[in-house]
This record gives C-alpha cells, sequence and structure tokens, in this order.
C-alpha cells in the first residue's frame, strides 16, 4: 500500500538565490525517483516534493538518502525534511 510523504527541500545553503525554482533540479529529482524501485509518483508542492511510495519497497530513510546526494551538477546538496509521513 503507497503512502504519500511530503519532504521539504532546504537549498537556500546550495544555491541561495535558486529558492527551490531552478528546472533544473526539479527535473533531475523528478527523473531520479522516477528510476527509484517503490516509487509510484512524485511531484513539487511549495517549497518541496511530495512523494507517493511503497514504504515496503523504499524507506523514508531511503528517499532523505537519496535527496542529499542531490543536485548531482553542483557543489552543494539539499537537506531534506520530512514534513508529512
Amino acid at each position: 500500500m503507497n503512502t504519500r510523504s511530503f519532504f521539504h527541500l532546504d537549498c537556500t545553503g546550495v544555491i541561495p538565490e535558486c529558492g527551490f525554482n531552478c528546472d533544473k533540479c526539479v527535473k533531475e529529482i523528478e527523473s531520479v525517483l522516477s528510476k527509484t524501485k517503490g516509487v509510484d509518483k512524485s511531484y513539487r508542492q511549495g517549497d518541496g516534493i511530495v512523494v507517493e511510495h511503497d514504504p515496503g519497497i523504499v524507506t523514508i530513510e531511503q528517499l532523505i538518502s537519496i535527496f542529499k546526494r542531490l543536485p548531482s551538477f553542483y557543489k552543494g546538496f539539499f537537506i531534506p525534511k520530512l514534513i508529512t509521513p
């Protein structure tokens, strides 16, 4: 059974001028999540991402780990925070 989890992704330390409005970042997140087993879909909501996933296949901790490695094209990374499980 799928769960909907909302993550706030703080990028101010990474790209202060972005404010999570960079299409390149959003597209990379969507691409990585679409290839992640157990993720049904994801979409942007405000300053974060909603991920619909099967927690038996991909856990919250695994999703946070994925976010901590993004964006891959920049020297810094997102600081993810789970808002709702």
